[in-house]
């Protein structure tokens, strides 16, 4: 195995991770040897998502200053569509594609699987998509 590999984080990861510590998204954030990244929009969505689910915010906030890099998406939303529209079935989603092809991630991690074209993605950008679980199997097997 590499010595860091770089995984991007779609919002629903991370959320779960602040709800429970005992799932497969709390235990990602536990392993070394890897680099965590978001898009500066997943922050807007995850701190709304806080607020909602009544949430304390500390936690995230820690996870910010310690383990996620942030990516700034500078392109308008139709630059976006543009070049990221078809690697996404829903279209909200496109700011997640974008931060992991420019954080040049090795893989997009989210329980949403069924928002993204994961073959056109691996082909493209070579970066894999799984769910937290895959992930922590993935990475016990090398």
């Amino acid at each position: 195995m590499r010595s860091c590999l770089k995984v991007f984080c779609d919002s629903d990861v991370i959320i779960s991770s602040l709800i429970s510590h005992s799932g497969a998204a709390y235990s990602l954030f536990q392993q070394l040897n890897v680099r965590f990244f978001i898009s500066d929009l997943s922050i807007m969505e995850i701190n709304r998502a806080i607020s909602k689910l009544h949430l304390r915010p500390i936690p995230f906030k820690s996870m910010i200053k310690y383990k996620l890099k942030i990516i700034k998406i500078i392109k308008s939303f139709t630059s976006l569509k543009k070049i990221y529209g078809g690697y996404v079935s829903d279209i909200k989603d496109i700011h997640i594609v974008a931060g992991a092809v420019i954080s040049k991630a090795d893989f997009l991690i989210s329980y949403n699987l069924k928002h993204y074209h994961q073959d056109k993605i691996k082909q493209d950008f070579k970066i894999i998509l799984l769910t937290p679980a895959r992930f922590l199997q993935y990475l016990r097997s090398n």
